[in-house]
């Protein structure tokens, strides 16, 4: 690798298409089928996904893009006078450009902080002991959304779902999971099958993302409860996301759910981050955030290392900031990131680091 190259490794959507799923576009293209989601591709596509996720009573909707399958997702049981409580971290509430509230015409998201990055059953119901305190002067609840994987990086456990899920029940609420990176959390956690970290443990509809991981651009809402895909349905072509040639989207997906593909990207992504993540431990400078359990790697540097990577042509995600001399930077490995790279960024590093 040329030393003047660029490493890009502040998101995984800097990666290309999977071949596989490439030469599904092309062949999708060749076939002339019924438009607007009537086509064979997306028939396959309710089917495979049926069998994956072990359930047969299910609607899905194909989407080009996660803003758009999470406000959908949202706005099937947002309404204008309610709410969704979220973590304060979340992609929905800081990355969205105010999607979930624009598609509900006014829904509300009501945020919970803590250092963990995801909700906790703990804090989720104090959030709704407040809100039901205050009463009228709050807008009504109408259900919880969590990040899989978590803004962080981390990953929600099955037992932290169902106590979130336990939550919903006793209060009516409906649950959302964000699964843009739903793929990197299930193979972190395996052999928990994708039914035992959704619908089994009281998901009623998911953000599937394909994206991220080798796809162009293919997301999916899945509605384990049939109920929120009626009231979804009402609103796509008023929000401008029906799309004519939805083939092309089942197309992708098909090909991405095929003898595991989706599971042996994210578990490539997930091997090299954490080679990267202990590779870059060894060094003084490079301080461990978040633990690494699949794809995302958090560390607090110093403003001089940061402006030494920028000098090297190596491009993380700068995160935040601690104070005016520390800064948190992401990396994101993606199914197409290589060990070679990663031995390239260490190579760099090493000319102004030090090691543990």
């Amino acid at each position: 690798m040329n030393k003047n190259n660029k490493i890009l490794l502040g998101t995984d959507t800097v990666s290309g298409i999977h071949p596989k799923i490439l030469s599904a576009i092309a062949l999708a293209s060749k076939e002339k089928t019924l438009p607007y989601g009537n086509d064979i591709f997306t028939i396959e596509c309710k089917k495979n996904i049926s069998k994956i996720f072990e359930k047969e009573d299910i609607e899905i909707l194909p989407m080009m893009s996660g803003t758009a399958s999470n406000s959908l997702a949202l706005s099937s049981f947002l309404r204008s006078y309610g709410s969704v409580l979220c973590h304060i971290e979340s992609h929905i509430n800081k990355d969205e450009g105010g999607a979930p509230e624009f598609f509900s015409c006014g829904g509300k998201l009501l945020t919970i902080s803590n250092s963990s990055g995801r909700i906790n059953a703990e804090d989720l119901n104090k959030k709704i002991q407040e809100v039901n305190f205050k009463g009228k002067q709050y807008s009504q609840i109408s259900g919880i959304s969590i990040t899989q994987l978590a803004e962080n990086g981390t990953a929600y456990s099955q037992k932290e779902i169902k106590d979130i899920s336990n939550i919903c029940k006793k209060n009516n609420l409906y649950l959302h999971m964000d699964g843009a990176r739903f793929s990197n959390a299930l193979v972190c956690q395996s052999p928990l099958s994708p039914a035992q970290m959704t619908w089994k443990v009281g998901v009623d509809c998911l953000s599937l993302g394909a994206t991220k991981n080798g796809a162009m651009a293919a997301e999916v809402i899945i509605f384990f409860n049939k109920d929120l895909a009626i009231e979804a349905k009402k609103l796509v072509k008023q929000t401008g996301h029906v799309i004519a040639k939805t083939r092309f989207i089942s197309s992708q997906l098909n090909a991405w759910f095929q003898d595991g593909l989706w599971l042996i990207l994210a578990e490539k992504a997930n091997n090299t981050a954490k080679y990267l993540s202990d590779r870059l431990s060894e060094f003084k400078e490079f301080k461990l955030v978040y633990p690494t359990q699949a794809n995302e790697v958090f560390f607090k540097i110093s403003n001089k290392t940061y402006e030494d990577m920028i000098k090297l042509n190596i491009i993380s995600n700068l995160w935040g900031m601690e104070n005016e001399n520390k800064l948190i930077v992401r990396f994101v490995t993606s199914f197409e990131t290589e060990i070679f790279e990663i031995d390239e960024l260490i190579k760099r590093i090493k000319s102004f680091c030090s090691k543990n």
